[in-house]
């Protein structure tokens, strides 16, 4: 779900979970941590989900609420902000802090993904003739999101990385994101089990329905 080498490597992958992931692709990165930080003490307060993290290297929180997992199969939320990682605080609950691998680039399991041009529409995925812009925007996203721009190959148009999406649904970027652990979640898209998904989305603070749904699985 990972990247941690853009730069033509394999990305380092942490989970094997079917999982749905929820990225606000327009939140600044100084302001994610306070918006996860927002959203764990609003989920841990009304009892969605357990106050400690696991102990995996992509920490979770277990989700409590026995109507959320039955309705959703739901079984985990990871929340995720920019160059921070979760531990506890020693009073029984979790505190960001600065440092980890969030870097921000939501994708499958085994890196591959394929995106639109926000312009013309025209497909790009990385090892397709006239990636290298894409390949490049990816590394670039990592130290300086500002700067990730990306050439399409069919129009010429240069347009920031975080406006490209994904058809198929498995690529985004952005410096805040929840992961929900245990499915994928098609009534994000209008189908299945739209309600229940669409309560979901409330619950989190999506409540415009604007965050890109990425889903993963290994």
């Amino acid at each position: 779900m990972l990247y941690d080498e853009p730069r033509g490597a394999s990305p380092s992958l942490t989970m094997s979970d079917a999982t749905t992931i929820l990225v606000d692709t327009d939140l600044e990165r100084d302001d994610a941590a306070a918006a996860a930080m927002d959203l764990y003490l609003h989920l841990v307060g009304d009892g969605t989900i357990a106050a400690q993290p696991s102990e995996d290297e992509e920490a979770r929180f277990r989700v409590l609420d026995e109507r959320l997992v039955a309705d959703t199969g739901i079984q985990a939320i990871g929340l995720h902000a920019s160059g921070h990682r979760w531990r506890g605080d020693g009073r029984g609950g979790a505190e960001l802090i600065d440092g980890g691998r969030e870097n921000g680039i939501f994708c499958r399991y085994d890196g591959s993904f394929s995106i639109r041009c926000p312009e013309c529409g025209e497909r790009l995925a990385p090892g397709d003739d006239g990636s290298e812009a894409l390949e490049e925007a990816l590394a670039v996203w990592c130290d300086a999101p500002d700067s990730a721009y990306v050439a399409c190959p069919s129009c010429a148009t240069w347009t920031p990385l975080h406006l490209w999406r994904s058809p198929e649904h498995d690529f985004a970027v952005g410096h805040y994101a929840i992961t929900l652990y245990g499915a994928h979640l098609q009534g994000l898209l209008g189908k299945g089990n739209a309600h229940a998904a669409t309560a979901l989305r409330h619950r989190l603070g999506d409540l415009a329905g604007d965050y890109t749904v990425v889903f993963a699985r290994s």
